[in-house]
């Protein structure tokens, strides 16, 4: 496991970067091209990589067989470091993704910058939450 932690410090520190960028450069005309095209493809192709390397793996004896279509499979696989690593970096990348959706959605329908942040660090901390948590600012604006 311990190659794995500088994955993950690295995951994490590249995601941050990127909220940072979408919280502190809202103005700048290379923001979205440098989160999709730089933050986000970095943490798809480390994700790609975990998720090749986790389905080689062999799954702990007694924990059953690893799988995406059952509660037990999927407690399975989340058991293999490789895997759960793959599933932060995957989370990672998508609540950037959606921090990303609330900034052009957020612009098309005139919501300042400042009535983002809370969704901001709602999506950043607790992902579909500060979803919900645009979708009705929106709705309310």
């Amino acid at each position: 496991m311990a190659p794995l932690k500088p994955l993950f410090i690295l995951s994490s520190v590249i995601a941050l970067l990127g909220w940072l960028a979408l919280v502190l450069l809202p103005g700048w005309a290379h923001t979205d091209t440098l989160l999709l095209w730089g933050i986000v493809v970095l943490l798809v192709l480390i994700y790609a990589w975990l998720l090749a390397v986790a389905l080689r793996q062999r799954p702990e004896p007694g924990t059953g067989r690893p799988g995406f279509f059952s509660l037990a499979g999927v407690l399975s696989l989340l058991r293999q470091p490789t895997a759960a690593l793959a599933a932060w970096v995957h989370i990672l990348a998508f609540d950037l993704m959606v921090g990303l959706y609330i900034r052009h959605e957020g612009a098309l329908a005139g919501i300042s910058h400042w009535a983002l942040l809370p969704c901001y660090v709602l999506t950043l901390m607790f992902g579909p939450l500060g979803l919900l948590a645009f979708l009705l600012l929106r709705f309310f604006y």
